[in-house]
């Protein structure tokens, strides 16, 4: 252990501190210090300034480098030994550990040929086949392939930072989320606790609006019972007298008949109705209201549904399609009826004749809505208000703003009790049956692939989901004949169309009640479908 030590000394010694490896034709410059006679050259060459010893910096001229055959004897015997050394270490270790490290066929490995990018022990460096090649220590050579795998662990821990940062911010975005998740639990609670409550102090209210009626009417007839009950006794009395007054011989009778009249005069008996006109006319507001409860009830549940089960789309209309007799708004938003064919050019997809026209989109899956405003251009402000003050109509009791609020109803729904002011007039309007509104419109929606030459069978086996409109109110073609469904026309129709559940169903938009649903399997896409065949009228998209 003590030569192995002392041989290590000696090779610091004789090391070339520029290239690091033991001396070749070893030189000495003017402050004594040895290396290599290449290296020294080649630090010779590549400095443009004054020359200074890279070991104690002292200023040297190239002229004063001289050789050191003395030392250049000394390294190859400290080389020896070292070989020597090797070669002693290798044989005295297991023979499990003779291969490491070594080079298959000498000693341990120390050097790296760059020439040939192997691994070479001291002889090797020596032999024929490497002498003159570029050979430098494995820790030299390694330097590069260490800083190359630190520059990528560089990379790598710097994108392992960057995930773990991503990680943070993406846990504070889901924790966030999964907070607002937990208040809308706590707002869906509030909100449907409110409407709970609302609607069970308005049960309490009506149940005990029937509990007074009930009462009332209980009352009355236990009054009439016991009037009736008198006055049948006392119509006994009477009658047991007058037949007994009666029976008298016809002299007693004679003496005095007047007498006896008198006695008995007639009078007008007792009569009273079964119901009092009070409680009845409470029992027919009463069913008024309960009929508008349900009414608004079941549109509260289809607008309801309809805004959380479908999404409600901005429609355009496609110009390209229309018919000659139709125009189209700029903003396609509204079509008009205008009686005469326009010059347009007849391109493939246009109906004709057929006053038609289709939506710019088509749809594939997926549940939408869209709504279809009918309108008479003539029908002015004043004129539907004027039809209102004269029908009049009454406000009930659920037509407090706290009521309308929680329903959505807006103050064109009317007042629950009676049929809605609108409605009404919309009713009269429409079913005047002076031939002018004889097949109006038709509202719904069609395949893309359906025939638009000549006239058209609107069925749902030609490619049509529609209800019409006209004088007799709206049906729907079912199958080769159409079949009325409503005796009037609504002025805005809803179109909700389920593509992957097969379902286009038209609602009454201003109530949200259900007018019609077909029941079907789509293929392909399905367009919005609108035809107008009245003179200033006009249809239009909302929203």
């Amino acid at each position: 252990m003590a030569a192995a030590s002392l041989l290590r000394n000696l090779e610091d010694e004789v090391l070339c501190s520029i290239c690091l490896d033991f001396l070749k034709d070893p030189v000495t410059i003017n402050c004594g210090h040895v290396f290599c006679y290449l290296c020294i050259i080649k630090v010779c060459e590549s400095s443009k300034q004054s020359l200074h010893c890279s070991l104690c910096k002292i200023a040297f001229k190239k002229e004063n480098i001289h050789h050191v055959w003395q030392m250049a004897s000394l390294v190859e015997n400290i080389w020896r030994m070292k070989i020597d050394e090797e070669q002693r270490t290798r044989e005295e270790r297991p023979p499990e550990q003779r291969a490491e490290k070594l080079c298959g066929r000498h000693l341990e490995l120390h050097y790296y040929c760059k020439d040939d990018r192997q691994i070479l022990c001291v002889l090797c460096r020596e032999s024929r086949e490497h002498q003159h090649h570029a050979a430098i220590l494995l820790e030299k050579a390694a330097q590069p392939f260490r800083g190359k795998i630190l520059s990528h662990l560089k990379v790598l821990k710097g994108e392992r930072d960057r995930i773990q940062n991503f990680q943070s911010t993406g846990q504070d975005e889901i924790q966030a989320l999964l907070t607002t998740f937990q208040n809308h639990k706590q707002d869906i609670a509030t909100v449907f606790e409110q409407g709970h409550q609302f609607l069970r102090e308005w049960e309490q209210y009506l149940l005990e609006w029937l509990v007074r009626l009930e009462q009332e009417l209980t009352e009355g007839r236990d009054s009439r019972v016991t009037k009736g009950s008198e006055e049948v006794v006392r119509l006994g009395t009477l009658i047991s007298e007058l037949e007994k007054a009666a029976r008298q011989p016809a002299l007693e009778l004679l003496q005095d008949p007047s007498d006896i009249l008198s006695r008995y005069p007639r009078k007008k008996f007792w009569i009273e109705k079964p119901i009092s006109p009070a409680i009845k006319k409470q029992a027919e507001e009463f069913s008024d209201k309960l009929l508008s409860l349900e009414k608004g009830l079941r549109g509260f549940h289809g607008k309801l549904m309809r805004d959380l089960e479908y999404k409600t789309m901005r429609i355009v209309l496609n110009s390209q399609t229309a018919s000659g007799y139709l125009s189209v708004s700029p903003n396609g938003r509204s079509m008009i009826f205008t009686g005469s064919w326009m010059n347009k050019y007849q391109q493939g997809q246009r109906f004709d004749p057929e006053p038609a026209v289709l939506g710019s989109s088509g749809f594939t899956w997926g549940k939408v809505y869209w709504e279809v405003k009918v309108d008479r251009i003539w029908w002015g402000a004043e004129e539907e208000e004027e039809a209102v003050r004269c029908r009049g109509g009454v406000r009930g009791m659920f037509s407090s703003s706290c009521f309308s609020g929680f329903l959505g109803i807006s103050e064109g729904y009317g007042a629950p009790g009676y049929r809605n002011e609108h409605e009404e007039l919309e009713e009269e309007e429409w079913s005047q049956g002076n031939g002018i509104w004889l097949k109006f419109c038709i509202v719904g929606v069609a395949r893309e692939s359906v025939v638009r030459r000549g006239f058209l069978n609107f069925s749902p086996e030609e490619g049509f989901w529609t209800l019409q409109l006209s004088s007799a109110g709206v049906s729907v073609y079912a199958g080769s004949d159409p079949f009325q469904i409503l005796s009037y026309c609504p002025r805005q129709i809803g179109v909700a169309l389920d593509y992957d559940g097969g379902k286009v169903t038209f609602t009454n938009a201003r109530t949200q009640e259900v007018i019609y649903e077909f029941s079907t399997s789509f293929s392909g896409k399905i367009f919005p479908f609108l035809w107008l065949n009245c003179m200033r009228s006009r249809l239009t998209l909302r929203p």
